[in-house]
């Protein structure tokens, strides 16, 4: 029962980590993008995979060994961000004399770690585990393929334990490569792969292929099958004669001809011209198949051996040959890759209880705490609430890259009856809802206040005659209120409709009565009845200014003694 117990657990964690990546081909996707050897080129991409109106092409690139560096490479995916390019990663060892040294069990943490901490620019973090193992220079000068079973099985398991996210292809195989000292052929050797370890499947998520077409890379963009711009349909047909069931997304990540130019001409090859025509016939034969995620050809830029006839880019030049310019003209779609979208509030100044029909300034200030960059050119609009009670006027959004923090300054108009109310303040993009701020806030009825007042050493009933003005100020000096001709009796002033304050919070409240200096007291006012005491008011401003000046003794001169006695007592 234990061991029935922990397969149960088994198969639905695996289940579960399967469900976090989404299918690339169920949003709309740009499938053209480019194969790079130098991480400079990425900034001349979206001129060529992004062009007619296309979005978020796609890149493929090498990370060796003994290039992990965080920052450049997190760099260089915000650079992607940016850009709107997918990046699939190719990870790899490194090169020694003419081999690529053979990876090792030891250092799979070490890579789990170096691209599980990174925010990378979409949701999905596609990985290739390697290259073309079936030759035995890109694998320690040996040919395993149980060894190479084992080794992407336990980095496939490893990476989705750190993050759900990744998306997992095995190397590309070289589908030409014969049985020999130093190569396999590639179905012997994936069929040897999975039958060392049958559910290898179920921790890989796509398919990489190297459909390059052979003979010597010169092959007819008409060919079909193994060897040609098809491979990947051959490739198809292999791993479901061998059982395997799922049905896996094609990445094309390594494909193209061979041409003429380069350090030294060789006649021998293709000329750009012809390519071009290529590029054109198989954007609408072996590159139109719905199940391909990405074309990356290779390579965009090379200038020296063993890949200069392969550079779509001209040596010493920044002109590129013509097969640039066609595949740059091919139609391309607005690709929308799902990417988190995570706002997070790091203080607000909302509170629980407000006042009914009552206009509020807020500002909350947030994190951008996913991956894309939040800005109205991504995307981004304020999400109208039809279920709102509340009036929400929102500022501008503000521009945020992720892990940049910004403040956003709303208004807030309070419904008119009191009672508990669901407030929530969200963005929208692609018809998703990106929550911001949730809660619920009670609307109390307008409070009021009771204001004892001392004129001079008057009596109380001496003091019913006068009249008041009382002002309401917040504590960032902004008049909420002004009442005025507010009547004395018994030496207290009653104001009602107290509109706009926030419960709990303290106010400036001032006081004004003719020929009477002004009083101020800073109280909290809070729903209900507030009860407010001034300090003792002196009749010195005779000449109303709010202020005790020379002035005032000019203008009492101008009363009768018996007038400024009566304001005393």
């Amino acid at each position: 029962m234990f061991q029935l117990f922990i397969l149960i657990i088994s198969l639905f964690l695996i289940s579960s980590q399967i469900q976090a990546i989404y299918d690339p081909l169920s949003v709309p996707n740009n499938k053209y993008g480019m194969h790079i050897a130098d991480t400079n080129d990425i900034r001349a991409l979206p001129n060529l995979i992004n062009s007619t109106n296309g979005d978020w092409g796609y890149v493929t690139v090498v990370i060796p060994d003994n290039d992990m560096n965080s920052n450049k490479w997190q760099e260089l995916f915000n650079a992607m961000r940016r850009i709107h390019i997918i990046p699939i990663i190719r990870i790899a060892t490194h090169a020694v004399d003419d081999y690529w040294v053979r990876p090792q069990e030891v250092d799979i943490d070490k890579w789990v770690e170096f691209l599980g901490n990174m925010n990378w620019p979409i949701q999905n973090r596609y990985v290739i585990l390697f290259n073309e193992p079936n030759h035995a220079k890109e694998w320690g000068n040996g040919v395993d393929p149980e060894g190479y079973s084992d080794m992407i099985l336990q980095f496939a398991k490893k990476l989705k334990t750190k993050s759900e996210d990744f998306f997992i292809m095995p190397a590309g195989f070289d589908a030409s490569a014969p049985n020999g000292a130093i190569t396999m052929d590639a179905a012997e050797f994936i069929r040897r792969m999975i039958q060392k370890n049958p559910d290898i499947f179920t921790y890989l998520d796509g398919w990489s292929s190297h459909a390059y077409p052979n003979p010597g890379f010169s092959g007819s963009p008409y060919a079909s099958g193994r060897g040609s711009v098809a491979t990947y349909l051959w490739e198809e047909s292999l791993i479901q004669s061998l059982g395997v069931n799922k049905k896996l997304p094609i990445f094309i990540t390594e494909t193209g001809w061979q041409h003429s130019m380069g350090k030294y001409i060789d006649f021998r090859m293709l000329d750009p011209e012809t390519i071009a025509s290529y590029i054109s016939v198989v954007s609408q034969n072996a590159w139109n198949n719905p199940n391909i995620v990405a074309i990356t050809p290779f390579v965009f830029n090379y200038q020296d051996y063993p890949f200069e006839h392969f550079s779509w880019k001209k040596l010493g030049s920044e002109e590129y040959y013509p097969f640039y310019h066609v595949y740059k003209n091919i139609q391309k779609i607005k690709g929308t890759p799902l990417q988190i979208e995570k706002i997070t509030v790091e203080t607000s100044e909302i509170p629980s209880t407000l006042i009914s029909s009552s206009m509020y300034d807020f500002t909350v200030s947030i994190k951008n705490s996913g991956q894309s960059i939040l800005s109205t050119e991504e995307g981004y609009v304020w999400n109208e609430d039809t279920q709102n009670q509340f009036k929400i006027i929102a500022g501008p959004i503000p521009k945020l890259e992720p892990n940049e923090r910004g403040d956003i300054r709303i208004t807030i108009q309070t419904p008119k009856n009191e009672g508990d109310y669901p407030f929530n303040l969200s963005l929208k993009r692609n018809n998703q809802i990106i929550s911001i701020l949730s809660q619920s806030i009670r609307v109390e009825p307008p409070p009021s206040a009771t204001i004892t007042l001392k004129l001079g050493w008057r009596k109380l009933i001496s003091m019913n005659d006068e009249q008041a003005t009382v002002l309401v100020y917040d504590m960032n000096d902004t008049v909420l209120h002004k009442f005025t001709h507010v009547p004395i009796n018994d030496g207290t002033a009653q104001i009602t409709g107290l509109y706009h304050i926030i419960p709990k919070n303290k106010y400036r409240i001032v006081i004004l009565v003719p020929y009477y200096l002004p009083r101020q007291h800073i109280t909290t006012l809070d729903k209900g009845i507030n009860e407010i005491s001034m300090t003792r008011l002196l009749p010195l401003d005779f000449n109303n200014d709010g202020t005790l000046s020379l002035w005032d003794i000019f203008h009492a001169l101008q009363y009768q003694p018996r007038f400024i006695f009566q304001k005393w007592f």
